[in-house]
């Protein structure tokens, strides 16, 4: 009984120790949620957050960022919150509702500039890495304390993103296709940052269905250049595609967007492991 005891002052000991690593970590924890309107977003901002900031995101799983509107309870989130990260462009809508409100907000895509009302830019590692620091800097004005955490999980973030355009432009390098054939245009920064040429078969909007006419020029053009693949976002639902792919024998690969993502993906993955997933499927049709 005696070393029973013994053996519990040390154990006592221990305990208190951690319970009182845990109240300093609990410290330098900022209270409040910081809310993002979209999933690139609410990923990039929770690899750089860690365990110091809530993030949540708006748009819901499986919902279209273009036609995408908020509800009522939607908005008291986003009055209440400690500040919200948005893309522009495609969600705009957060701004009047935080008019006259003390939450901060933040446009993750200060310093670039779209394309053809094109949202997409964070499908292009080089533009993610500018999205990447600007949300760095966002959650460094929220919480000076915790600067130099945010700066190294931006950097770690950057290393990966610097790693991923190498490869991709390995990818191109090596390529003899320069033009790739898919159902929505999500990758044209892509394209344009790695000279290739994106031929897409519904508009910037997913919901978008090409006409008649749009459908025989795309089974023309896929037997001119000789096109074997087509890329589709497994979240999206296009009947044209499927037409297409029967009529020609073209094979469908996945590719991930991220305008739509499931519940799934939202849990599971990040920006960066479907950002691999992504050159693994250009590695596949531009061969």
């Amino acid at each position: 009984m005696k070393r029973i005891k013994l053996l519990t002052i040390p154990l006592l000991i221990s305990f208190m120790v951690f319970l009182s690593s845990c109240k300093n970590e609990a410290l330098t924890t900022t209270k409040g949620t910081v809310y993002t309107t979209i999933y690139p977003l609410y990923s990039i901002t929770k690899l750089i957050a860690g365990q110091k900031i809530t993030v949540e995101k708006l748009v819901k799983d499986g919902a279209e960022i273009h036609s995408f509107e908020p509800s009522s309870r939607d908005i008291a989130k986003l009055t209440s919150a400690k500040a919200v990260i948005y893309l522009g462009l495609v969600d705009e809508w957060v701004k009047k509702p935080l008019e006259g409100t003390k939450v901060k907000i933040f446009r993750a895509s200060e310093g670039i500039e779209f394309i053809d009302s094109d949202p997409h830019i964070w499908t292009s590692p080089r533009l993610l890495k500018k999205i990447t620091r600007n949300i760095e800097n966002a959650l460094t004005s929220l919480d000076p304390k915790n600067k130099s955490y945010y700066q190294q999980n931006a950097s770690k973030l950057i290393a990966s993103l610097d790693r991923l355009d190498k490869e991709f432009s390995s990818v191109v390098k090596n390529s003899k296709r320069k033009e790739f054939l898919i159902a929505h245009p999500s990758f044209g920064y892509l394209a344009r940052d790695y000279s290739l040429k994106q031929y897409s078969i519904t508009g910037v909007n997913e919901e978008e269905e090409p006409s008649a006419q749009k459908m025989k020029e795309i089974v023309q053009f896929i037997k001119e250049k000789n096109i074997k693949y087509i890329l589709v976002d497994p979240n999206e639902n296009s009947p044209a595609v499927k037409t297409i792919a029967k009529d020609t024998g073209i094979k469908i690969v996945n590719i991930y967007g991220m305008g739509i993502v499931n519940s799934s993906q939202a849990r599971n993955e990040t920006i960066l492991s479907l950002m691999e997933k992504n050159l693994k499927a250009f590695e596949m049709v531009l061969k």
